[in-house]
């Protein structure tokens, strides 16, 4: 009787061990299926012609996930200057533009153009830009930057580090320049290469795919154990046998 019960108990263990990594399994897959629907969807998102700035996003309010990466075309005028350094495309001018054609006052930062010297001189007039609207950076990426008198570096591309510094109500978020026109003419800029945000499922596709494999394995190999136990210690009888 207690060696019925103790197969029972291993073999509910076993069962229990494996349902775990099935389990595991499942939930990396749904985590890669998640990440390849949240892809297709900013992909698509992208893709969308431009609308104004002032129809999907207004100051002090934070940017709907919605709008992210939205293409978006907005008008004003440059009033400050910063630098961003460290970013994926290298360092950056930043320029925040107070937007003139929304129903109420507001600024937002914008990714300019990619820096190779100095800082080029903003234009003094009226400006309409096209752009893509991306959310605020919340790692710092220049940890050394200091915004003072003396220096207008960013630690990384937020409005949140003009609060207090600025009096017109900022827009979350920043726009990432792709084309400029000021009296009526392009600016020539180093335009920074296009970009979306990245989804905020952790991980990569393949990465979980991969525990997908792992984990079904380890769920294959509980349950074959129970066998290779009993194969082993028949090969092992009989070659004891052999041998007497």
């Amino acid at each position: 009787m207690k060696t019925v019960v103790k197969k029972i108990a291993i073999a509910l263990a076993l069962l229990i061990t494996a349902s775990i990594f099935v389990s595991l399994g499942l939930w990396q897959a749904s985590r890669a299926n998640q990440l390849q629907e949240v892809k297709r969807e900013l992909d698509a998102i992208s893709k969308i012609a431009p609308v104004a700035l002032s129809e999907i996003h207004q100051p002090r309010v934070p940017l709907d996930g919605q709008f992210v990466n939205r293409k978006v075309e907005v008008s004003g005028r440059y009033v400050a200057q910063f630098i961003a350094r460290g970013q994926e495309s290298g360092d950056l001018e930043v320029a925040l533009l107070e937007v003139s054609d929304a129903l109420e006052p507001g600024a937002i930062l914008v990714a300019r153009q990619a820096i190779t010297g100095g800082l080029t001189a903003l234009p003094q007039g009226e400006v309409r830009l096209q752009a893509r609207l991306l959310p605020a950076q919340q790692e710092d990426r220049d940890p050394s930057a200091r915004l003072s008198e003396a220096s207008n570096d960013l630690v990384r591309i937020s409005g949140a580090l003009l609060e207090g510094d600025v009096q017109t109500p900022l827009y979350d978020g920043y726009l990432l320049l792709q084309s400029e026109v000021s009296e009526g003419v392009s600016s020539q800029l180093r335009v920074i290469p296009d970009q979306i945000a990245r989804p905020t499922v952790p991980g990569y596709y393949w990465q979980h795919i991969a525990y997908v494999v792992i984990w079904f394995l380890m769920a294959v190999v509980t349950l074959y154990l129970p066998f290779y136990q009993r194969r082993r210690t028949k090969l092992l009888s009989s070659n004891g046998e052999s041998d007497g």
